[in-house]
């Protein structure tokens, strides 16, 4: 199985500080994912395009693909949802292959 975590940075990529706060983040990529996951707030550092650097709430997204229905494309879809609801620069995403299973 699959293991996909993104990585969400909090702080408007224009302004360079949080403008949603981290409650209502959970709720927009909630409902921009509608899949199963586990949210970590974290604190992330960042360098910017323009090489200012940021340290910022971040949120950690586990998706576990169970199903075998998560693709490249998918992810990227949301990636994008997701950069584009929080005006972030970037998403980092990390896949792993797993051994996992629910009980």
């Amino acid at each position: 199985m699959r293991k996909i975590t993104l990585y969400v940075g909090l702080s408007d990529k224009d302004t360079k500080t949080q403008k949603i706060n981290t409650l209502d983040a959970y709720g927009v990529i909630n409902n921009i994912l509608q899949a199963d996951a586990t949210i970590s707030e974290c604190r992330g550092i960042y360098t910017h395009e323009d090489g200012d650097v940021v340290i910022e709430n971040t949120l950690e997204i586990v998706l576990l693909d169970i199903a075998g229905t998560m693709s490249r494309a998918w992810i990227v879809q949301k990636a994008d949802a997701i950069k584009a609801a929080l005006n972030q620069e970037s998403v980092a995403v990390q896949e792993e292959n797993i051994k996992s299973e629910l009980l």
